[in-house]
């Protein structure tokens, strides 16, 4: 069941700097990666390619940890178990596009030939952190 933001978490989301994800391989081991993100609606959305090991993980488990931490001051910082509600193809890449001019300023790259890119939108479940 999916938990209500507070207003001050949905603040804390609004600021631009990267998460951590967490997800499960199949061996029970953790591979975290940085991502872009954005948060709407009390949902959080992230990109990736198809090819990456964190896809298939979520794909299969449906489950991940986000962590955000604030690089100015890293004791505030967020922990949220989410889960996958949806997968949504992103073959213009389009969404990434969009992370990009949010983290950089710029047009994401030009897709690599055959490169297939995915937007996910992340219901968190729980939310644990401090200063949030």
């Amino acid at each position: 069941m999916a938990v209500e933001l507070s207003p001050k978490m949905q603040a804390f989301t609004q600021e631009v700097f990267p998460a951590l994800i967490g997800t499960t391989r199949k061996d029970g081991s953790v591979e975290m990666v940085p991502v872009w993100f954005e948060q709407q609606d009390g949902s959080f959305w992230i990109n990736g390619g198809t090819n990456r090991g964190w896809f298939k993980h979520l794909q299969r488990d449906r489950e991940l940890t986000m962590l955000l931490v604030d690089p100015k001051t890293p004791d505030r910082y967020a922990q949220i178990k989410g889960r996958l509600v949806s997968l949504i193809p992103d073959p213009t890449a389009e969404f990434i596009g969009r992370l990009a001019h949010r983290y950089t300023g710029k047009p994401f790259r030009e897709l690599e030939p055959g490169e297939h890119r995915v937007t996910f939108k992340i219901q968190p479940v729980s939310v644990t952190g401090q200063m949030i």
